[in-house]
């Protein structure tokens, strides 16, 4: 076991006096996904982190801290060295849970923007079911070559329409997902995947703005989107042409959608 630290990168140059948007990004993925999707003209410092079990974050730790609690007071830590008072959140997937319960817990939150994410599993049955799926998936990993794992990652009916993505794009998704660690991989899901994620549905930031990015072609994740919204009215949605990933299939339409989502909120004078 090895001492817990977090990877992170500017992906603007940081200005002292521009709002901060954190990026957090999905299961198998890295900071890097999204590395030149938003212009250093915006008026924004976009950071980028690894989490924990990714890319160059620590994967060899105990497995304690890859509870969600945990994992929000490590990157909450993390601001503070970086003395960022407050900040937006942006996560994809895995990484919009992650930020949707960070947000909840943190008033320095100023803003909230989840990529195909949920609130997590309402009914206690469904949930204990899905606990015992991702414990299979982390046993898989756990005995199992990566490269078998992945290959049939990428056949799940969700990634379908990464197929139509540009080979040198799918080329780079593969490499990111076949350069983790089993451990990493298994913890994160045993420890905080989207079984063990406690139920959000009620706790629903009433007061944070939020914008939700959905692809076209997900129709599971619409209809959540559509279900939060119902829940927490301030919500707004944006559908996307795409699937899943919108920020790598639909790249130029998600850095517009989220910058002018951005320059809307208020005390942002842009």
């Amino acid at each position: 076991m090895t001492e817990l630290q977090y990877h992170y990168q500017w992906l603007t140059d940081y200005q002292p006096h521009r709002p901060t948007v954190i990026c957090l990004h999905g299961f198998m993925g890295t900071g890097a996904t999204f590395m030149g999707l938003f212009s250093p003209e915006q008026p924004f410092n976009f950071l980028a982190i690894d989490l924990i079990g990714h890319g160059q974050t620590s994967v060899y730790v105990h497995p304690e801290y890859y509870w969600m609690t945990a994992v929000i007071a490590a990157l909450q830590s993390l601001t503070r060295r970086l003395q960022i008072d407050d900040y937006y959140l942006l996560g994809y997937s895995m990484g919009g849970r992650v930020a949707l319960a960070w947000a909840i817990n943190d008033s320095r939150v100023r803003g909230l923007i989840l990529e195909s994410a949920s609130p997590g599993i309402a009914d206690p049955g469904l949930r204990d079911e899905r606990c015992q799926h991702d414990d299979d998936l982390a046993k898989q990993l756990l005995t199992r070559p990566l490269v078998d794992f992945v290959d049939r990652w990428e056949r799940l009916p969700l990634f379908a329409s990464q197929k139509a993505l540009p080979p040198v794009t799918r080329m780079r998704i593969r490499e990111e997902r076949l350069s983790q660690q089993n451990y990493g991989l298994a913890m994160s899901l045993m420890m905080m995947g989207t079984g063990r994620q406690p139920n959000y549905w009620p706790r629903l930031p009433q007061h944070v703005p939020t914008l939700l990015i959905v692809g076209r072609l997900d129709r599971k994740f619409q209809a959540i989107a559509r279900q939060m919204k119902q829940t927490a009215p301030q919500i707004t949605i944006t559908t996307l042409n795409g699937g899943h990933c919108v920020h790598l299939e639909q790249a130029a339409q998600f850095a517009a959608t989220v910058c002018d989502w951005l320059a809307d909120q208020p005390g942002q004078q842009i």
